[in-house]
Parts: C-alpha cells; structure tokens; sequence
C-alpha cells in the first residue's frame, strides 16, 4: 500500500494545524464525525478524502480537513514531461485523464491539464479494452508526447502506469500481490496497467 509523507510540525498558524501529509487525491483523511469536507476534500458516503494532490492540514477553527496545493506558481507541461494523472473516463479505445503534477517541477499546472491515453499508447503488449487494465480514480505516472492542439500521454514502459489504485467494490486502496491488485478490506482482486514501483513510489521525491 503506498502510504502517505507524514513530517509533522506542532506550530498553527491561522486555524491550521500543519499536518505536512502529502497527499493523492482519494486518498482517506478523516470521517465525516471528525471533520467536515473543507477545501480540496470531499464526503465520500462519510469518508473525508483527499480531492487534489497537495499537503493535508486541518482547519481547527472550522473544525474540517482541507488539502493544499503543494505550491502556488503554474507551471506548463511540455512534450517530454513526466507526469501524474488521474483517471476521469474510461472508453473504449481511450482514457480520459486529469493531469495532476509534473514530477521534477514543485509547481501548480497552468492551462489545459485534460489529458487523452489512446488504447495503442497504453502498453508494448496488446490491450484489448482499456478498462480492463484502467479505472475511475486510478493515479497513473505519463510521459506526455503531444501538447498541441490536445494533450497526449503514453504509459508504454516499464516506469510507466498506475501507481496507486482503488477497488471498485469500496474504494480502499489496492495492495500488489504479484501481477494482481489485492483489496485488503474486501478481499476483491483486480487487474492494471502498473508501473515497476506500484505501492513503492516516493511522494518526497517527486
């Protein structure tokens, strides 16, 4: 399971307690009874999660979890660029994607970050359906190999793919146990496109 950048720090500031937790989107922060959904957070059915990739904190004074931005200054994405992204639709012959965070550059994405993976840009091997080896909500690491006039993403290769995935029965994270992804709470089994370091990979080092 990849688990999150903790570094806590005692100091508030403003209402906030400074969690310093690096966080994914979906990712689980509290329950409904213990905060409410603040900026950058979502209810899910009673669970708080993570609704961007940021640091999380807790607004003490209006008692709710929020998510940060890791930082303020846009950056834009160029051919080349390694990415995260996170899954927004599955279809036939494509994913449709939102790019998240451009790993190297400790910035905010300017401009479109809607990003297109054709089923031929997926893997070396065939792909027969991308939903078989994508879902909703997968966080996924990209190499982008178009800008203009749309943003395109290839996952062909080994570093490249999912690397933090939820499980389509209840939305915890899934663990890897060899070629499947594994819920731990349910028990349901799932298969993915993953890169080599699927539940490894390091946040502080992004």
């Amino acid at each position: 399971m990849l688990s999150m950048l903790s570094i806590p720090i005692n100091d508030k500031l403003m209402g906030f307690t400074m969690k310093e937790k690096i966080v994914f989107p979906g990712d689980k922060l509290s329950t409904s009874e213990e905060l409410l959904a603040g900026d950058g957070t979502y209810d899910d059915e009673g669970i708080i999660r993570a609704a961007r990739l940021g640091k999380y904190q807790v607004n003490t004074k209006a008692h709710a979890a929020t998510v940060k931005p890791v930082t303020s200054i846009p950056v834009l994405v160029q051919k080349g660029d390694t990415v995260l992204a996170e899954v927004r639709s599955v279809r036939s012959s494509m994913i449709i994607a939102d790019v998240i965070h451009v790993i190297g550059k400790n910035r905010d994405i300017s401009g479109d970050t809607n990003g297109t993976l054709h089923i031929s840009e997926i893997s070396t091997s065939y792909v027969k359906d991308p939903e078989s080896v994508f879902s909703l909500g997968d966080i996924f690491r990209a190499k982008v190999i178009q800008v203009n006039p749309s943003l395109q993403l290839t996952t062909k290769g080994a570093k490249y793919g999912v690397i933090k995935a939820f499980c389509t029965e209840c939305r915890n994270p899934l663990e890897q146990k060899k070629s499947i992804l594994e819920c731990m709470v349910c028990g349901h089994r799932e298969k993915r496109k993953t890169a080599q370091d699927y539940g490894t990979f390091d946040l502080s080092k992004m």
